[in-house]
């Protein structure tokens, strides 16, 4: 989570109409209502195939990654002593915790990822106060003294600034790439990991600036970068044919270009990940703002057309399904966070994002000018374990969230899944496919929400005046709102149901 100030602004107007630092001319899909333009749905669908809420110590879950060949993930802790979580997916439908590896709760483990060989994996350490361990640790779980039952920290490594919120590995050299973050110095370090209990620091590298996120494109020998506040706001590429020292190729300076001002129109703030289309030269950035106008998906041109790593070119953007202005009680609420992009049979390309307040939700980006909104998934399982067991907020900027609060997905191709972190109710195991999803009604859609799946029940209508109380409009009906006249729908069914209407109204006000 971060919320840099805004920058120098360029005064303009259109849909994607900016043509400086490499911005170029392209059709902005993704407001309001974003449906599909023939009524035979969006392709992009999703359907949860297991969900574990994990241990659940004090504190939130943050990013989930996955070991390459699908049989791992691993979870982080924040604001907490959660520290890591090791998650068995032998079986998609039952997900399960092998291990955690707690943490002091004066750090917190904002990012993880697998080491490319077996048994190893690795967790950042970015301090809660002054005098904290920062930097990143190494965790065997089955690599040499380590096993999955009993892991073992063999490595902790302190950097020298202000400690580690995201790291990448590389994925055929024993590289890692950690973000030492800092706004007015080279934050990106290079560490030589051959030994994994005694990670040596070769060097850094980049602009001046906090970068926040980076991702190896081993397709191209390139390097994604996200700078989201500092001296530099941007995103920047690199060469990364030599793993050791990566050459600058270019960069888009946020600065020169303008502010979020409408849902649905592009702004460049707060640049947050970098990422890749695996098949198609083309980039997908995210911005991420908590208060105000949220940020939203940019698409570069990086070789698909007239762009090339040297010059990308802005040809896409879309915001998240229901994305509006977010109040004072909804933090990064409707900002989107940490995608992929999935190549599907029959030519179609999906992208997936952990959007917090949406869930995961999908678009088709096939035509990369145009991304359209399919199926999103509200991840509410267990919500009412929450405040029982602990996984609350507990930093006043957390105080309004509840669920759906998802903070990454992870998409592994090995097994054909998406693998959702959801920071309050936590793992989720999903599969996705590029068959059309039609937009349901909103009566539909909340009996879709909660189990059993063809029926209003209690949860559901609790559902449905959150919707109406938020003025919001409802997930997966193409933007359709919940007014007097669907929430009263809702509720005659519900009554039939049995539900206790009336008695619920009066508790509810």
């Amino acid at each position: 989570m971060f919320d840099s100030s805004r920058r120098d602004v360029l005064k303009y107007s259109g849909v994607a109409a900016v043509a400086a630092g490499g911005v170029g001319t392209g059709t902005v899909s993704g407001g309001e209502g974003a449906t599909d333009d023939d009524g035979n749905g969006v392709p992009g669908t999703l359907e949860r195939l297991g969900h574990d809420f994990l241990e659940n110590p004090p504190g939130i879950y943050t990013y989930g990654a996955v070991r390459d060949d699908g049989k791992y993930a691993v979870m982080g802790g924040y604001y907490g002593e959660g520290g890591s979580f090791l998650v068995d997916l032998s079986d998609l439908e039952n997900p399960e915790q092998a291990h955690r590896v707690p943490s002091a709760n004066t750090n917190r483990q904002n990012d993880v990822k697998f080491d490319p060989r077996d048994g190893l994996y690795y967790r950042t350490l970015e301090p809660n106060v002054d005098d904290a361990e920062m930097g990143f640790q190494v965790i065997d779980y089955g690599y040499d003294v380590g096993t999955v039952e009993e892991p073992e920290t063999v490595a902790t490594v302190e950097t020298p600034r202000t400690g580690v919120h995201k790291l990448e590995e590389h994925p055929e050299e024993p590289i890692l790439y950690p973000i030492d973050k800092d706004g007015e110095e080279p934050g990106i370090l290079i560490y030589d990991v051959s030994d994994p209990t005694e990670p040596e620091h070769l060097s850094e590298f980049g602009p001046d600036g906090y970068c926040h996120d980076l991702e190896v494109d081993p397709h191209r020998d390139l390097i994604h970068a996200a700078y989201i506040g500092g001296d530099f706001v941007g995103y920047v590429i690199f060469d990364v044919s030599d793993p050791y020292e990566p050459e600058e190729l270019s960069r888009i300076d946020y600065a020169e270009l303008p502010d979020y001002e409408e849902i649905g129109e592009p702004g460049f703030q707060s640049c947050h990940q970098a990422s890749f289309d695996p098949e198609r030269d083309l980039a997908v950035v995210g911005d991420e703002i908590g208060s105000g106008i949220p940020g939203g998906k940019h698409v570069y041109d990086i070789g698909w057309d007239e762009g090339s790593p040297e010059d990308p070119i802005h040809i896409g953007f879309t915001h998240s399904p229901n994305a509006r202005e977010q109040g004072e009680d909804e933090p990064f609420f409707w900002t989107t966070h940490f995608h992929n992009v999935v190549p599907c049979a029959g030519g179609i390309t999906l992208l997936v994002d952990g959007g917090y307040h949406e869930g995961v939700w999908v678009a088709d980006i096939t035509d990369p000018r145009n991304p359209t909104h399919a199926q999103s998934y509200p991840t509410h399982e267990d919500e009412d374990l929450i405040p029982q067991l602990g996984s609350g907020p507990v930093v006043d900027m957390l105080d309004a969230v509840h669920p759906p609060f998802v903070w990454s997905i992870e998409y592994n191709e090995a097994r054909n899944f998406v693998f959702a972190s959801d920071s309050l109710t936590g793992a989720y195991t999903f599969e996705l496919s590029p068959e059309r999803f039609e937009f349901r009604t909103i009566l539909e859609e909340i009996k879709h929400t909660y189990e059993p799946r063809d029926e209003v029940g209690a949860d559901g209508l609790e559902l449905a005046h959150h919707y109406h109380a938020e003025h919001a409009t409802v997930p997966n009906t193409g933007g359709e709102e919940m007014t007097e006249e669907a929430l009263a729908e809702v509720e005659a069914v519900a009554e039939e149901e049995g539900v206790e209407v009336e008695e619920f109204e009066m508790a509810h006000h």
